[in-house]
């Protein structure tokens, strides 16, 4: 009889609500290039392609047309982000409602568990262990773990490698079109997360397998 199929995660707007978090960083970079805070709202339609793009949205009033000049001023806004987020990151971010429980019901049915997100390892890694939700997952991907990240499959197929999976065999769950994309590309059944910071207009145009408007609100 083959395992049960393994479940792979999507990080912020999916398992847990970083917003707050993310808001404060970016807005930290803002203030040191005199730029004046973003509300929460603006900065999650930022949110979904990594840290670095998240900047370069964030920054683009103050970035220079030239190529170069540009990514060496991401680099040092990085580099402060950084700094700041890497206490800020565990100040504020919740689970959303049912999340523990339901990975856990996953995991006592069988099912491997991993967490696929473009936010950088070194965020990731400490603030799912200080979700609590460390112990229960065979893999965290990060942003930064490969040279490719979503909507890339390559984040995927190294994730359900890593938990021993057969290829094209699983579930994809994430709140934006990157995440769908990727599970798609990797042959994977998908789960849209209407309550996160994808839009959900998007999300339903794009298609997905299921669609939550809360975490684990349909059967899998």
């Amino acid at each position: 009889m083959s395992a049960p199929a393994p479940f792979l995660f999507d990080l912020d707007g999916t398992l847990a609500d970083t917003l707050a978090d993310i808001a404060a960083s970016t807005n930290h970079v803002r203030t040191r290039h005199g730029l004046a805070v973003l509300s929460a709202a603006v900065v999650k339609t930022f949110v979904g392609d990594g840290a670095r793009s998240l900047l370069r949205r964030a920054l683009g009033e103050v970035l220079p047309t030239d190529a170069a000049a540009g990514e060496r001023q991401i680099d040092a806004a990085f580099a402060m982000y950084v700094e700041h987020h890497r206490t800020q990151c565990l100040v504020q971010a919740r689970l959303y409602p049912g999340v523990g429980a339901f990975l856990e019901g996953l995991r006592e049915r069988g099912h491997a568990l991993g967490v696929v997100t473009n936010k950088p390892e070194q965020f990731a890694k400490p603030l799912l262990r200080h979700l609590g939700l460390g112990e229960l997952l065979g893999v965290i991907v990060g942003g930064d773990t490969l040279p490719q990240k979503k909507p890339d499959p390559a984040p995927l197929h190294f994730a359900l490698r890593t938990l021993g999976a057969v290829a094209g065999v699983g579930t994809m769950v994430g709140d934006s079109v990157q995440d769908l994309r990727a599970g798609k590309a990797a042959g994977l059944r998908t789960i849209a997360c209407l309550f996160g910071y994808g839009e959900a207009a998007a999300l339903r145009a794009h298609g997905a397998d299921r669609f939550w408007t809360s975490f684990g609100d349909d059967e899998v």
